[in-house]
């Protein structure tokens, strides 16, 4: 080959190799489509949005009133609470086909679920059992293999190592579960109605909403100790972590709005006005999105992680079986 023909070619390779970068990961404008569930409690529905149009693309007919939503990634599988004192069910759904191929029956009124795909395990709160129990489910064979009890109203929960945090909503509490032994070790008081939980694997911090009293608590995960409790808007419900980024983004339910926290100052640096009532959120770490669903105006808001502002609104629509969009919940990304 000659000289110029081999200078050619080169150039054609590194021309090309760069082209794809730049769609691939480089350019926020071919960032990777994802899909994004949304549960709508008041008319038993998921809607799915396509990231690609921000448009609802399906919507898969789920238990009554579903609120929490979890999402097996290597599974492909979403796992949903169907919080109904009449339902009282978990639906899982395969994201290839879109459809329910299991419900199991859990305690009463579930509300949230965390995932344990190492162990094939998930986790259930029974919010409204007077047992106050989280459900344990086998996802291999989708069946309830057990409970623990833990304080009263159990809400919210999220795995930190081999320990399972709850939050009990009833008596201000936070349960921690020894999951070799599915016993509780730790008892941590905490502000007045503790709702969400999450947990940033990075600095194995736990975080949870504290509805009454307006502040996030941090929670150590090392020694289930309370480091710090961050002062956000009214009446937080939700909240989410990104931790490449260092941020956890909260809910205000009543405030209209997402709080940003530094995760390492455990500092409020920016706020961001959304729709109505806001609840479930969810981050998109890869593509710089955050999504925020808005229970009183019926959608969801797309927030740009970089600068913090709005750059979309998704309108849910009503299903084609039924007149009424209910009211939007939970909310996660696959």
């Amino acid at each position: 080959m000659k000289m110029k023909s081999v200078f050619s070619y080169v150039l054609s390779v590194i021309t090309f190799t760069v082209l794809i970068s730049a769609l691939c990961g480089g350019n926020e404008l071919y960032a990777s489509s994802r899909r994004v569930y949304v549960t709508n409690a008041g008319n038993n529905m998921v809607s799915v949005i396509d990231t690609s149009t921000n448009e609802i693309v399906m919507t898969v007919r789920v238990g009554v009133w579903p609120a929490g939503i979890a999402i097996d990634r290597a599974a492909g599988r979403a796992y949903i609470a169907n919080s109904s004192q009449g339902d009282n069910t978990v639906s899982v759904i395969d994201l290839k086909s879109n459809s329910t191929v299991a419900t199991i029956k859990v305690g009463i009124g579930p509300m949230n679920i965390a995932l344990d795909p190492s162990a094939k395990l998930a986790y259930v709160t029974n919010t409204e059992d007077v047992k106050q129990i989280v459900s344990i489910i086998d996802l291999t064979e989708n069946t309830v293999k057990g409970s623990i009890r833990v304080g009263a109203g159990p809400f919210g929960l999220g795995i930190a190592g081999k320990k399972l945090y709850v939050s009990n909503a009833g008596e201000n509490t936070v349960s921690v579960v020894d999951l070799a032994e599915n016993r509780i070790i730790d008892t941590i008081k905490v502000a007045a109605i503790p709702l969400a939980i999450t947990v940033n694997p990075a600095n194995q911090r736990v975080y949870l909403t504290n509805h009454g009293d307006n502040v996030v608590t941090v929670i150590d995960a090392a020694n289930n100790k309370v480091i710090a409790t961050v002062k956000v808007g009214n009446k937080p419900w939700d909240l989410t972590v990104d931790p490449d980024n260092k941020r956890l983004y909260v809910t205000n339910r009543y405030g209209d709005s997402v709080s940003v926290i530094d995760t390492e100052s455990n500092k409020v640096v920016d706020t961001v006005k959304v729709g109505k009532e806001p609840i479930g959120i969810a981050v998109d770490p890869d593509n710089r999105r955050l999504y925020v669903v808005n229970h009183a105006d019926i959608s969801v808001s797309i927030i740009d992680t970089a600068s913090n502002k709005i750059i979309g609104t998704v309108k849910l629509t009503p299903s084609a079986d039924t007149t009424y969009t209910g009211s939007p919940w939970g909310i996660a990304v696959y």
